[in-house]
């Protein structure tokens, strides 16, 4: 039995004119840290390439923003995510160790990743303006000595400026220099008592470093100013939980969630909070709808956690309540039980819930294993993966080249396994025309009819299967799964699988077969801790399926809604720029093309089906009036008629793809 190992994934003279390309620097420098892993090939788009897979929110109606942070985190963040510094002991960034990296000022997302800075003020030299201009370009290229250099000089030409000094803050909070950053911050609240954004950063730069007491007092500060400031509320919980009071911790996420329900990350900690007090019933709804507002709190240990107290994420379809299995339930007091140990093994957020005390005894650890399905052994399509719980790139990580050929109304191989971000070509070498597609989640394609002899080339970026059909033969059908990063091992005849010298460390272990449901292989999800001593872990699956049937997990994203939400985020952007609003239209651009377009998937499916040029072009079209209204490059007069024809042509164009679209992956025979 053979082990591979693979890898993934991680101025002008005018004051106006200077304060532009300043703010976008300090939006960038914001996103950047959180966003350095992603896989996702950035855009030929500037500024915004590097908020990949991001949420960028637009607050209403007030200019600059008043935080109304809608969910989502880098995703990474996809989704879509990082080499990025992290808070010590930043509950969401335990929980799942892609770690959110807490961002400048203004809120404009749930997780302070997505903060959207402050400008400076529009009376400030023009010198000033300069000089953290030259600043936040330094801050970009990592070339910080020298960033601070021009911070003292925007200081020593504007030394009443809490702006200078709150920025210069948030940067220093982003190298961990925290005595340099509360000394900033400091600076800016003697300036500004009343700013809450600036109460609220430096409540943020305590938390970072572990300062509950402090980080306690300014978020209660930032309250008195604005009671209605949730994202406050939430990390001010954080803070007690630091001190293990978790009364009070639970107490500011339901304040938190009643200034605003659909806040995910408030559940989130809410569920966590409630589990460590051994209130598992309450905990759970929490969990539920954390996960039903953003998919990244989908986790291991909370999905064993719901299945220990028998129930199911929010959403399930029916196929999945049908799945359910009907015997050997556990009484009520079992799955408290089970609950009770699933939260002591979890991972947590914010709090210390590690998996095992077992200390690691040797580097390496050697694993092996059977797998079973209705007691029977599996053939050699299973993949046992081991997914690192940091999700960072593995170093030498490659993508593979793959080949698929279609001969004698087959696949050949049947079944291939692959890294993420690998170019798979497919080669018809039959007589007969073939159309390969694929519906599977994040990788939907449809090549386009093929003759004999034709190839076509397609970029896998998201780990998970892919179930290949061919629309002119039904009964073509193969499998390429696609593996995050860490290691594999296939099954072998027997259902045996083994990994040698692993090195000893945590893991997510998972288990994939076309023959399972997507909830079968949810449901035996096992995390892992190695300590170097030899392993048995066997899977012994239980499924509704039958031996030789291939389940899919399929995208059912309704990409007419996602382009209803360009649409109505571009006009919008275009009436507050003819209201004379500044940084609101901008934001709505941005989330148009980088949260919609991009991070709901229409962009890559586009890319996908069509061309990367047909996406890449819609996405230029969104960016030139995101430019236009943000002032850049404009060599002629910008009238709000031109911009909505503009915006018109392009929701136009969306539609028809769109449609062209669906008609690809769901083809008719």
């Amino acid at each position: 039995m053979s082990k591979k190992k693979i890898r993934r994934s991680a101025p002008s003279p005018q004051s106006r004119s200077i304060l532009k390309p300043v703010v976008g620097t300090l939006l960038l420098v914001g996103l950047i840290w959180g966003l350095a892993t992603l896989f996702q090939p950035p855009a030929d788009l500037v500024p915004y390439t590097k908020f990949k897979k991001t949420v960028i929110s637009a607050s209403e109606p007030a200019d600059p923003p008043v935080p109304d942070p809608p969910p989502k985190s880098a995703a990474p963040a996809e989704p879509g995510a990082p080499a990025e510094p992290t808070a010590p002991d930043n509950p969401v960034a335990q929980a799942d160790p892609d770690k959110i990296a807490l961002g400048p000022m203004k809120a404009a997302a749930d997780s302070p990743l997505f903060l959207t800075p402050p400008a400076p003020p529009t009376d400030l030299p023009r010198e000033t303006l300069e000089y953290i201009s030259k600043a936040m370009g330094l801050v970009e290229q990592d070339k910080y000595e020298l960033a601070e250099l021009e911070f003292e000089k925007a200081a020593d030409l504007s030394p009443n400026s809490p702006e200078v000094f709150s920025i210069w803050g948030v940067v220093l909070r982003m190298q961990e220099k925290f005595k340099g950053a509360n000394k900033r911050f400091a600076r800016a609240y003697e300036l500004a008592p009343e700013d809450e954004e600036i109460v609220f950063n430096w409540g943020m730069s305590r938390l970072f470093e572990k300062n509950a007491d402090q980080a306690i007092d300014l978020f209660q500060k930032t309250l008195a100013l604005n009671p209605k400031h949730y994202l406050a509320h939430n990390y001010l919980g954080k803070s007690h939980g630091l001190k293990k009071n978790y009364p009070a911790e639970e107490a500011n996420y339901v304040k938190a969630l009643e200034i605003k329900e659909d806040f995910a990350q408030a559940h989130f900690n809410l569920g966590i909070a409630r589990s460590l007090q051994k209130d598992f019933e309450g905990a759970a709804p929490h969990f539920q709808r954390a996960i039903e507002l953003d998919k990244q709190f989908e986790k291991p240990f909370v999905l064993q956690f719901l299945t220990a107290m028998g129930l199911k994420k929010k959403g399930a379809g029916p196929q999945e309540a049908q799945l359910k299995p009907t015997h050997q339930k556990d009484e009520p007091e079992q799955q408290h039980d089970k609950a009770e140990e699933t939260a002591k093994q979890s991972e947590g957020s914010g709090h210390s819930m590690e998996g095992s005390d077992s200390k690691i005894v040797k580097p390496v650890t050697h694993i092996k294993g059977r797998v079973t399905i209705n007691s029977q052994l599996v053939d050699g399509r299973g993949i046992v993966i081991l997914e690192t719980k940091s999700k960072l790139k593995v170093p030498k990580q490659e993508a593979q080249p793959l080949t698929v050929f279609q001969r004698e109304l087959r696949f050949e191989p049947p079944h291939s396994v692959v890294m993420v971000g690998s170019t798979v070509t497919f080669v018809n070498d039959d007589r007969e025309v073939h159309n390969i597609y694929s519906k599977s989640l994040g990788n939907q394609f449809n090549l386009g009819a093929m003759a004999a002899g034709a190839s076509r080339q397609i970029k896998l970026e998201t780990p998970g299967p892919v179930i290949l059909r061919c629309n002119l033969h039904k009964d073509m059908m193969g499998t390429v799964f696609v593996v995050p990063n860490g290691y594999y091992a296939q099954t072998n005849a027997h259902g045996e699988y083994q990994f040698d010298n692993v090195k000893s460390q945590e893991y997510i272990l998972e288990f994939w077969h076309p023959q399972l449901y997507p909830e079968d292989v949810e449901k035996n999800i096992k995390s892992i801790k190695l300590t170097g001593k030899d392993e048995i872990i066997d899977f012994k699956i239980a499924s509704a399926s039958k031996p030789g049937e291939i389940h899919d997990l399929v995208d059912a994203t309704d990409y007419n809604l996602v382009v209803d939400s360009i649409e109505k985020e571009i006009f919008q952007a275009i009436e507050d720029w003819s209201k004379g609003k500044k940084f609101i239209p901008r934001n709505r651009m941005l989330k148009a093309i980088t949260h919609y377009y991009d991070g709901q998937g229409l962009k890559a499916a586009l890319a996908k089906s069509f061309s990367d040029t047909r996406s890449q072009k819609l996405e230029q079209s969104m960016d030139q009036i995101r430019k236009q209204i943000s002032g850049i490059g404009v060599t002629e007069p910008i009238t709000e008629a031109s911009l909505k024809f503009k915006a018109k042509r392009i929701v136009a164009q969306l539609r028809n793809n769109v449609k062209e679209l669906e008609h690809r992956l769901n083809p008719k025979p």
